[in-house]
């Protein structure tokens, strides 16, 4: 549909611009859970797809129907990529070859949702209080959080900054811990 320009009465019409993002539905065709990241097709057209962009604890395998949101991927406009993908059927792998069934619950005092978390391996967690927490890679049980996750964990002392709190014993990451980044996507 277009849309008269301002100025032209209606004469020269613009183009309407199309949303950024649409839905699609393909076939995995590929997918190296070790790296975690594959292909999938979409009537002739190729998706890159990554497992962080995949259902919690699971991963795309061959032959598996998908459906998920499109957007061009950032390293490369002219490629689309897959976004909040569902139908994996296959638990996700971590890069040493084993499997990742998804967030730990744990038992930690305090919840906070993450606010960053960057592939340097530390991050902070704003508290139901409104107060923000540091924490570290090493901090995590289990997996590690991404920015959004809802986290468990207790609060002890730095042992970088002396007087300083940080957290610990750091549950609910919705990613393997291995995972430290250096991926495609």
């Amino acid at each position: 549909q277009a849309v008269p320009q301002p100025g032209s009465r209606g004469k020269e019409p613009i183009p309407q611009l199309k949303s950024k993002m649409s839905e699609g539905t393909g076939t995995c065709q590929s997918f190296n859970g070790g790296k975690g990241w594959g292909f999938i097709d979409m009537g002739g057209q190729t998706i890159f797809v990554h497992a962080q962009d995949c259902e919690v604890g699971k991963q795309p395998k061959v032959g598996d129907i998908l459906t998920f949101t499109l957007e061009p991927r950032k390293n490369n406009p002219e490629q689309m990529q897959a976004r909040n993908v569902l139908g994996c059927t296959a638990p996700r792998e971590t890069a040493s070859g084993g499997t990742f069934a998804g967030p730990i619950d744990g038992t930690g005092a305090h919840t906070g949702t993450v606010k960053n978390f960057g592939i340097k391996g530390y991050g902070f967690i704003t508290m139901e209080d409104g107060n923000e927490i540091f924490f570290n890679v090493t901090d995590c049980v289990g997996s590690k959080p991404k920015a959004g996750d809802t986290v468990k964990f207790d609060i002890g002392q730095s042992t970088i900054k002396p007087g300083m709190s940080q957290a610990r014993n750091v549950t609910g990451g919705s990613e393997p811990i291995e995972s430290a980044g250096g991926g495609k996507g």
